[in-house]
């Protein structure tokens, strides 16, 4: 004789259901604001910065030189020029136009005067972007990160 066994059936309280949905409702607006935001210093949530190298976005203005990865460094015209030069696989350009810092997501370059970069694959898509006063003292850094773009890894 077979006898076929039942479970207990479970049931979700309507309480414990309004709870659940409450509960990814508000993870979901949180995470949309995230996303919304982007950048603190980023005007109109332009150029959202994730992690390293996960930019993916071109910028009237900015190129990279002869098909080359490239850093695009943005400072004020009343800061010393420095004529550094990264490895000769790589493109340098130093610009002290305030509109192109704007659009890069550099206010800080325009309103404050302090430097930034952004670095360039060789498509023109800006990847990286940063603040650093000292990007001159900087160079092995750049070129690690200008490396991995051109499919060099060092």
């Amino acid at each position: 004789m077979n006898s076929v066994r039942t479970l207990p059936r479970v049931t979700t309280t309507p309480s414990g259901v309004r709870f659940v949905l409450a509960v990814q409702a508000i993870a979901v607006a949180l995470v949309v604001g995230w996303f919304a935001t982007g950048h603190a210093s980023a005007p109109d949530a332009g150029l959202l910065q994730l992690d390293v190298l996960s930019l993916s976005e071109r910028v009237e203005g900015a190129a990279a030189v002869d098909g080359r990865p490239t850093m695009l460094v943005v400072t004020c015209p009343d800061l010393p020029r420095d004529d550094r030069e990264l490895a000769a696989e790589f493109g340098l350009v130093v610009s002290t136009d305030p509109v192109l810092a704007r659009r890069l997501a550099l206010p800080l370059a325009t309103a404050e005067c302090q430097p930034g970069y952004v670095l360039l694959d060789a498509a023109s898509t800006v990847r990286y972007r940063t603040y650093d006063p000292g990007w001159q003292e900087h160079s092995y850094e750049q070129e690690v990160l200008l490396g991995h773009l051109s499919g060099h890894r060092s």
